[in-house]
């Protein structure tokens, strides 16, 4: 309840990017209050990059967090930890919401990306390792979460190199990666070990 609080305090305050358009100025302009929200697109993109990334963090944070059954004070402070990394994501992605601001913003975007998805993964270690997790969870959803935390992770760590190539290379990385991740590399060391199984 408490990181449902965090993120609903994260998605007001996005809110507050919103172009002011109280005075209003707009009135009786040939758009009217949508020419106000396109003169200002930038501020608009970045209400929209920062409320979607929020809603997906919190979304993805409640599926996983709704497996246990218990936490304890280790378990609260790395998600908590978690949640600071995910914070500072959402700010890199804000400031920089065209993706212009050069290598160094995406790379913090990343790096914040990889910090959160390694907490995460730490925290959900930890807690099957001390059985917070419902003992009714079938084994493949486990593993399937403790997958996917690994994915983000290594996602965000080798897409950091395509921060100096381009914005677009960069975002291209998000999508290509974790295909090649959960796709190709399984097919790879599947290939690889029979080969060494034939010699």
């Amino acid at each position: 309840m408490f990181l449902d609080v965090i993120y609903g305090a994260i998605a007001v305050h996005m809110l507050g990017y919103l172009p002011p358009v109280r005075d209003m100025s707009w009135a009786g302009k040939p758009l009217g209050l949508l020419g106000a929200l396109i003169a200002d697109g930038r501020d608009v993109w970045r209400v929209v990059m920062g409320l979607g990334i929020t809603s997906i963090s919190w979304y993805l944070s409640a599926r996983r967090l709704c497996q246990l059954r218990a936490t304890d004070f280790i378990h609260v402070t790395i998600v908590l930890f978690q949640t600071g990394f995910l914070c500072f994501f959402v700010y890199f992605a804000i400031c920089d919401p065209t993706l212009t601001g050069g290598p160094s913003s995406r790379a913090l975007q990343c790096g914040a990306i990889a910090l959160a998805s390694l907490s995460g993964h730490l925290a959900w270690r930890y807690a099957c390792w001390r059985q917070l997790v419902d003992a009714a969870t079938p084994l493949w959803q486990l593993e399937g979460i403790g997958r996917r935390w690994r994915t983000e992770a290594a996602t965000a760590i080798l897409n950091t190199p395509l921060s100096w190539v381009g914005p677009i290379s960069w975002t291209v990385g998000w999508l290509i990666i974790p295909l090649v991740i959960t796709t190709g590399l399984p097919w790879f060391l599947r290939a690889a070990r029979r080969s060494d199984e034939d010699r």
